[in-house]
């Protein structure tokens, strides 16, 4: 009777032994939750205070227009020291300026473009590209994409089936296709992309 007693007793110390590690395990991710809220909290700060901190920025750009409008008045507009401090001034709202309308790059897909080779007179081209262009600076694109289609047609009516040939070809028709673009557009197409090209 003492063999069995003696087991359940060593039983009953594994299973309390396995509790007291499971609820220290627990303590110490509850602890290691909150250590890593808190740390987080205090690195952040409260949303609402740091919002402040921007606050005295206008009026420290305030100051230096009161100034420049001070020296302004002392030298006069068409004095020599009004024309240095108005050029100062000026030069930073035209950078500002030159630095608002950037270009808006989009990409627009050509319809596919079948066109006979110039050599050998049975071979044909099969090209499908994109072009890579500016937005803003050409707001409405169908004219210039229907002008640009027709010099790629021209130009590859004009190349060779062995001009087609391999990697070097292909970076040759897309730096040749790309300058005709550019040169038709007067610098808004970026680039010609070269999507897929079936030579026979």
């Amino acid at each position: 009777m003492a063999a069995p007693s003696g087991t359940t007793t060593a039983a009953e110390t594994h299973s309390s032994s396995s509790g007291q590690l499971a609820l220290a395990l627990i303590v110490a991710t509850v602890l290691g939750a909150g250590g890593g809220g808190f740390l987080g909290f205090t690195l952040t700060g409260d949303p609402s205070t740091a919002a402040k901190p921007a606050e005295p920025a206008p009026a420290e750009s305030a100051a230096p227009k009161k100034s420049a409008e001070s020296a302004d008045k002392g030298h006069g507009a068409q004095g020599h020291g009004g024309q240095a401090h108005g050029g100062h001034g000026a030069a930073a709202p035209s950078e500002g300026a030159k630095d608002a309308p950037q270009a808006k790059m989009k990409l627009k897909e050509l319809a596919p473009i079948v066109t006979n080779l110039a050599l050998p007179e049975t071979g044909w081209v099969r090209l499908q590209a994109s072009i890579v262009y500016d937005s803003q600076a050409v707001p409405q694109p169908d004219i210039l994409i229907s002008q640009v289609t027709a010099d790629i047609v021209a130009f590859l009516r004009t190349m060779t089936l062995s001009s087609l040939e391999g990697s070097d070809g292909l970076r040759r028709l897309h730096e040749d296709l790309t300058d005709r673009a550019a040169t038709r557009s007067e610098g808004h197409i970026q680039e010609v992309i070269i999507q897929a090209l079936v030579v026979q």
